[in-house]
């Protein structure tokens, strides 16, 4: 029996202090709940140093960003497929960062558990996250870290292993891809949208996907 705590990449925007601090405030509130972390401005590789070693080492300053950038990609997409169980994503800013939500779309169509956050109201879709955003998080972002936690905790106990949980997704992406062809082929009928409203009031697919 593997008695090791579960593993949450905390992913979110890190590019200036007062960033930095609220990512690690949130991984701190991970921690209190008995969850180990991998927080990239604390244990991932930082651009600029990395570049400046290997440009000491005599790379050309474009090859040693081009070496560093895949090396971050490839560390990170091994942190949020392989060594983490789940995903807390920070969607706060203006828009949310892009990396974040990268990883979180890993994390998502391989089946992790996966948590959005947001506390800025900011948005250009009338309050609410760009719905590609969205959902990813099954439409449900939290906006009390706290509640972010409880959510997580509540994934990993609905879904006793990571193989359940991508049957889940696996079936869920399948009820996506029924929907979305059958909008598709709606707006190929020239269907008036009064009509493509009252399809999307019966289906039962908009209800339980």
């Amino acid at each position: 029996m593997n008695d090791a705590p579960r593993r949450i990449y905390c992913a979110g925007p890190l590019f200036n202090e007062p960033e930095r601090r609220e990512m690690q405030e949130i991984a701190d509130a991970f921690k209190d709940a008995g969850y180990d972390t991998f927080l990239p401005q604390r244990d991932g590789l930082e651009l600029t140093v990395c570049v400046e070693a290997l440009t000491n080492q005599g790379l050309a300053p474009a090859d040693a960003g081009r070496m560093v950038s895949k090396a971050i990609f490839a560390l990170d997409v091994y942190q949020v497929l392989t060594a983490c169980d789940g995903i807390i994503v920070n969607l706060n800013g203006r828009v949310p960062d892009e990396g974040a939500v990268s990883e979180a779309a890993l994390a998502w169509s391989d089946g992790k558990a996966i948590v959005g956050y947001q506390s800025d109201g900011r948005s250009v879709f009338r309050g609410e996250q760009n719905p590609l955003v969205a959902g990813l998080f099954d439409f449900c972002i939290y906006d009390e870290v706290s509640a972010a936690v409880e959510a997580m905790t509540r994934s990993f106990a609905k879904h006793s292993s990571h193989e359940a949980k991508s049957a889940q997704r696996r079936q869920q992406m399948k009820d996506y891809l029924g929907l979305g062809e059958n909008i598709w082929q709606a707006l190929r009928r020239k269907a008036s949208i009064e009509d493509l409203a009252k399809f999307l009031r019966t289906t039962s697919l908009c209800e339980h996907i």
